[in-house]
């Protein structure tokens, strides 16, 4: 096996590399919050927790690319912040490794986070949960 670089020497994750640039289609808007963020999880080096804390979030939605990296690491690290994590199964995705399939990684990084570190959901039982608690926030 050859010798692992960290990713920041690969420049995959690095600001002004293709691959860390925002999707073309993506909708952005006046007031948005962008961040650098130069390792796989969301929290390493950078403002997140200050921002989410000084705005009152304690709740976050996980999706993305890579299932078993970015996600899976930003997901471990909120967790550990004490941050209530909802993982959408079916909104992250991987590639395989190896002889390993990407379905194989798929499921068993959701069951371990399902099992210690995060609520995981499809995205259709996190829009329910989230139309449920609007409406009993209406209803109060």
């Amino acid at each position: 096996m050859g010798e692992v670089l960290p990713p920041i020497s690969l420049e995959m994750i690095k600001k002004s590399a293709p691959s860390a640039a925002l999707h073309v289609d993506l909708n952005t808007a006046d007031g948005d919050i962008f961040l650098d963020k130069p390792r796989f999880g969301a929290f390493q080096s950078t403002d997140l927790e200050m921002v989410l804390r000084s705005r009152g979030i304690d709740t976050l939605i996980i999706t993305g690319i890579a299932t078993n990296v970015c996600c899976e690491t930003t997901a471990r690290e909120a967790n550990v912040r004490d941050f209530r994590v909802f993982f959408l199964s079916d909104a992250t995705a991987t590639g395989p490794i190896g002889d390993i399939s990407a379905e194989e990684i798929q499921k068993v990084t959701c069951a371990t986070l399902g099992h210690a570190f995060a609520q995981v959901l499809s995205s259709a039982e996190m829009i329910a949960k989230l139309e449920e608690a609007d409406r009993s926030a209406n209803a109060a």
